[in-house]
This record gives C-alpha cells, structure tokens and sequence, in this order.
C-alpha cells in the first residue's frame, strides 16, 4: 500500500487586490491507496485506453465512471473498484457515442457524457446506468467555433468550452490558419440556446501549424508547441476556474460570468534548454524533428504548471510543470480562501483528475503496461 504526504512549503499568494501571506498546516496531508484498477502487473484483466485524456468522474457514493478520448463505452466501477457496469455504446445509434471526450457526473447523479466528434451530449439514469435522452446539436457561438468539452451541468444548463478548429488555408469559413484564438465557456440552456456568452475566455493553446497550397487543394498540419503555453478550465463548487499556464494565476468565476476572486501564486520561470527540446523530440520522425527542432516559436522558458484538479472543498491542486526526465512532480495545495496549505511530492506519471469526498482519483502510466487508475484516500 502505497502512500504519499505532503511538504509544507511557505509561498506568497495574493487573493483578488488582497496580499496574503500562505498559512502553515500543521496537519499535512497524506495520500494512503485504496485499490487500482487496470494494473495489468498486478493481474487485472480491466483496460484502461488512455492516461493524458482519461476523464474520471464520481458520484455521491464513489461510484465512479471512465471514459476518454476514443474511449467507447464508459466503465462503471463501484466505490471498491469492483465493475459494475457499461455506460452507453460504440456506435452513432442512440444513446451511443465514439468518444467520450467529457464525462460529468450532474445533479442527482444522472451521468452525462458529450461526443465532440458527433457534438452529441447523451444522458443516462444514476441508478440503471441505461439511456435517457440525448441532445444531437448545440448551438455555435458562431459559424467557425464548436463544442470541444462539457464543463460542467448547471442547475440552469450546460457549460461547454468553445474551441476554434484548425483548417487549411482557403478554407470555405474564412478561418486563418496562423490567426489567433481563443477557448471560450458559454453556457447553454436544455435545449442547446445560449444564456450566456463568454463566461471565460482564454487564448487557445500555442501550436506549430504548417501549411502548403497549391492550384487543386491545400493541407495543414498541427502538433503541440513544446513548452507552449495552454489553457484551462475546471468547473466546480458553482464556480469556473480558469488560468492560462504561463504563470500561477487563477480566476474564479461564477457559473454566470461574474468574478468572485483571482489566486496568483509566486512562480520561478524555468529556462528551456536544447536538451530539453531534443528530449520532446527523439523519437519523432525526422520532418517532425526538423520541423521542431528549426522552430523560431518555442518559449523560452517552461510553462508554470500542466494540470489544475479543484476538489468539492474549493481547494486547487497544480502541478508544477516538471523538470525533464524528473521522476516525481510537485503539486500545490490552494485553500478555497487563496492560502497555499501544503505541497506534495506524486510520481510523475501520476496524474490526479478528480478529488472528491476525501478520495483522490488518478491516472497512472506505466511505460510496460500502459494506463490504469489508482484511488487513494486523503488524510490531514
């Protein structure tokens, strides 16, 4: 049984026009293992398809449902880990999906999952885990954006991110390949009708595009920026956080678009090195290592942190983005008042996505096996 405590650390952070100063816990916390699931090693005939984009999703009695990008059906796991159960199908019929790019517990544990590539969100019963109804459409924030992720599920609608798609040039929307972008939270009713634009923006991710027209046609190609800075949104507690990962700062946002507060947290910019670069690269196909490698766009230095989980007491979990080849990573620990309260040291390869009713719910790679999931319990 494996486990995990906290170290204290001592950082400035500043909570809307306000300085404080971060409190010492006396009582840090401690992360004990309950059970995995998927652990080949451990003989666990479970597959678990993806780590980055694993989503985790829990309900009031630590049920939990995972899915993903690709990932068709949704699996059900007791507050055990014992399966339960398939949420949903592969397919297009109804109450099918091919990706479970979100999946969102919501009031009354009714299980929502949304379909980007068929921009489908499906609904299922808490208890029977069978089908309900499904809304086949939502409506863009214009003719060039469309739903990439369901945020959340309000007591007055849907919050989805809005994102931008990448499209060659001449394209018949008008959209410029190298143009900027941004991520935008809109929050839409049952029905799929905006009530509200632009609860959050941010810009959207920096990418390496390269392009090429000739007389007949034209392409694009996109792969992440290395060290490139990104987006994110968490919604949770009826509030919207949202921060751009160049540094430590945190907006909350109320599900309606108002302020409630902004965390910043003092942050040391690490360089990027050449060795870092060719790290990311070697093993890239040559173009694709040429293609970095002469890239004029690469930051010159790391983004603050690459993950952001806000737990059901209002506490931020972010991780420091971490060294290159580092085999553990920091994670601070942010009160719902802006109090940095402890900082903990997690494997690499360990990812924390969901944080609920004293568990903590991750994802885990293991370079021989693959993805699986580990559910710890969490002491102060």
């Amino acid at each position: 049984m494996k486990r995990f405590s906290s170290c204290l650390a001592c950082l400035l952070v500043l909570s809307f026009c306000d300085t404080v100063e971060a409190q010492m816990n006396t009582s840090p916390f401690e992360l004990t293992e309950i059970f995995r699931i998927g652990d080949e090693e451990g003989g666990d005939s479970i597959f678990i398809e993806t780590h980055l984009y694993t989503q985790i999703a829990v309900n009031s009695v630590n049920q939990l449902f995972v899915g993903g990008w690709r990932v068709s059906p949704v699996m059900s796991f007791s507050d055990e880990g014992r399966f339960v159960g398939y949420v949903g199908a592969k397919g297009k019929g109804p109450g099918e999906f091919e990706n479970s790019r979100s999946v969102v517990v919501g009031p009354g544990d009714s299980i929502y999952v949304f379909d980007s590539e068929l921009e489908r969100l499906l609904v299922y019963e808490p208890q029977t885990l069978q089908f309900a109804y499904s809304r086949n459409t939502v409506e863009a924030v214009s003719n060039i954006s469309s739903p990439s992720e369901l945020l959340g599920v309000t007591d007055q609608g849907y919050l989805f991110e809005f994102r931008t798609p990448y499209r060659p040039p001449g394209n018949k929307l008008g959209v410029e390949p190298y143009g900027p972008r941004l991520n935008v939270i809109n929050l839409l009713d049952r029905k799929g009708t905006m009530v509200k634009k632009s609860v959050a923006k941010l810009p959207a991710g920096e990418r390496l595009v390269q392009t090429s027209q000739s007389s007949d046609e034209s392409s694009i190609a996109v792969r992440d920026l290395p060290f490139g800075r990104d987006p994110f949104f968490v919604f949770n507690n009826s509030n919207v956080y949202a921060g751009w990962n160049d540094v430590i700062d945190i907006a909350v946002i109320s599900e309606k678009g108002e302020p409630v507060r902004t965390i910043r947290i003092a942050h040391e910019a690490s360089p990027v090195t050449r060795r870092d670069i060719e790290g990311i690269v070697k093993d890239a196909t040559r173009r694709v290592r040429r293609w970095v490698l002469e890239s004029e766009s690469i930051p010159e230095t790391k983004p603050a942190y690459d993950a952001l989980v806000v737990d059901d007491q209002g506490r931020l979990w972010i991780r420091e983005y971490p060294d290159t080849e580092a085999e553990f990573a920091k994670w601070l620990i942010v009160n719902s008042n802006g109090e940095l309260v402890g900082a903990m040291e997690l494997p690499e390869n360990l990812l924390l996505k969901e944080i609920k009713a004293g568990r903590a719910y991750a994802s885990v790679y293991s370079e021989t096996y693959g993805p699986y999931i580990v559910v710890y319990a969490i002491t102060e």
